[in-house]
């Protein structure tokens, strides 16, 4: 999925944010998936979930990686935003998608 309005909507839906909701009171849904900004309040929303993000330079771009501490009692195995590692051309988009894996939305 590209970066963008409809991947922030599925972020903020998978962070259980009413959209419509938040629209009608005046607040945009965050960039997450396109600003640097956008993607540190994803980082702090995701950590009160448990669930740890970062991301790695690779081949030219980033690779989003997502530790599930939520329901763990021993090592924790990262879960990637792609499965052949090539990278995404942005930390925010890499860390969106990453995200919604680890919550098993289809994307």
């Amino acid at each position: 999925m590209k970066p963008g309005r409809e991947l922030d909507v599925k972020v903020a839906e998978a962070l259980g944010w009413g959209v419509e909701e938040m629209e009608s009171n005046g607040h945009p849904v965050p960039s997450f998936s396109t600003t640097w900004e956008g993607m540190g309040e994803l980082v702090e929303e995701a950590a009160e979930e448990g669930i740890f993000l970062s991301y790695e330079h690779v081949c030219g771009g980033y690779l989003g990686l997502a530790y599930d501490m939520r329901e763990t009692t021993g090592p924790v195995s990262p879960i990637y935003s792609d499965d052949d590692h090539r990278g995404i051309k942005s930390a925010p988009h890499a860390l969106s998608l990453v995200y919604l894996k680890v919550k098993d939305v289809a994307i």
